[in-house]
């Protein structure tokens, strides 16, 4: 399994430039299967971003995916009429969660579009669109074992246990300690995770002295199911909107001293568990790195030459960009003196609002990656 982060940030989303290395849109989590299936948890702010990057990667053919909620505050909720794949009738889309009161999932995320909250309804959403319940059980969905526990939370919250392929991903946010029930829960979804994202939005000294019954945890119960439940990568997720960056750092860098590999979720980041990136945590200055990168997989045509010099022509796919370079694999291996075009195939006008047509760029890594089975080169540029 492949998890990439759309939405970290909890309660309300936060633009702001100390909010910029982390993220300020809210809970969105997509998680694609080795066969390329499409999960998605919870519906936050970020899923507009998600959704405007399956645009680009699918066009005009059909897509499917299932959408699993924790629960409905708006925080999980908000990004669902935004989601542009939802207006395309050629998509299907299944959206699990559980009852709240007597509505449905379907009848909650209506209301939200509902007069006078939204100037269309969910009827303008022509993707065909299918609304199951879960309860304390479990459900295949795309290949994937998904496993449910109910959580701490105002209103209730569902925890997830995401089983494929022999790698185990478990999705625990908006949760409060205390509960003995919902503490036996969070550690019997957490036991052996390869990775556990959990709600670490408080500092242990905000929950004990202003917090309490908000239905949120801290780093410090993070740790203490991390150890107890023999996890091996803890994802601090669902960050208050009051912690800025240079904050945030400051939790990770205690949740660190007791559990090493810790990383704090933020936009962009992804894990992939078939190559073993969740068996250490992700270096502090690659993040700073990546804070400008944007997640884009659209079609690319490169050309370049070999050591030999021998010219050379490859289709791939963009793994990610910035406005100063890219970073895409390769079966070919440039000659790293030489230079490479790169021509995108796709207009990228949703993400950096302009479209980048050939660009001329200059190699400044390549290094083996291996790849459903297969051996290529990974190659990162920067743009002349």
């Amino acid at each position: 399994m492949k998890v990439r982060f759309w939405g970290v940030r909890g309660s309300t989303p936060t633009p702001s430039p100390d909010d910029f290395r982390y993220g300020g849109n809210t809970p969105c989590v997509e998680v694609r299967t080795p066969k390329g299936e499409i999960l998605i948890l919870d519906g936050g702010s970020g899923l507009r971003m998600l959704g405007k990057q399956l645009l680009l990667e699918f066009g005009p053919k059909s897509l499917e995916a299932c959408v699993f909620f924790s629960h409905y505050h708006w925080d999980h909720i908000q990004g669902i009429p935004f989601f542009e794949p939802l207006y395309n009738p050629e998509n299907h889309f299944y959206f699990h969660s559980f009852p709240a009161q007597t509505r449905g999932v379907q009848e909650i995320l209506e209301g939200q579009m509902s007069y006078p909250f939204f100037p269309v309804d969910m009827n303008t959403m022509r993707a065909h669109r299918h609304f199951d319940l879960v309860k304390e059980d479990s459900v295949v969905c795309r290949g994937v074992m998904v496993k449910v526990l109910p959580l701490n939370h105002p209103q209730g919250c569902l925890g997830y246990r995401l089983e494929c392929n022999g790698h185990v991903l478990v999705y625990a946010t908006d949760n409060e300690p205390g509960s003995l029930d919902h503490d036996r829960n969070v550690r019997k979804l957490a036991e052996k995770a390869d990775v556990f994202i959990y709600d670490a939005q408080y500092t242990p000294l905000e929950y004990a002295s202003q917090k309490k019954g908000w239905g949120h945890s801290t780093w410090r119960e993070a740790v203490n199911i991390a150890q107890e439940a023999q996890i091996k990568q803890l994802v601090l997720f669902h960050h208050d909107p009051d912690h800025k960056d240079a904050f945030i750092d400051s939790i990770l860098s205690e949740t660190r001293k007791f559990f090493p590999n810790s990383v704090a979720a933020w936009e962009g980041m992804e894990i992939d568990m078939a190559l073993d990136e969740h068996l250490k945590p992700q270096d502090q200055e690659e993040r700073r790195r990546n804070g400008t990168r944007q997640v884009a997989r659209v079609p690319l045509k490169i050309r370049g030459q070999l050591n030999n010099g021998a010219p050379f022509e490859e289709q791939t796919m963009l793994e990610n960009l910035t406005l100063h370079g890219a970073y895409f694999l390769l079966e070919n291996d440039p000659d790293p003196q030489g230079p490479l075009e790169i021509e995108f195939q796709a207009s990228l006008d949703a993400l950096f609002g302009q479209s980048f047509q050939v660009l001329k760029s200059q190699l400044v890594r390549s290094h083996a990656v291996k790849k459903s089975g297969q051996l290529k080169r990974g190659i990162a540029v920067v743009f002349h």
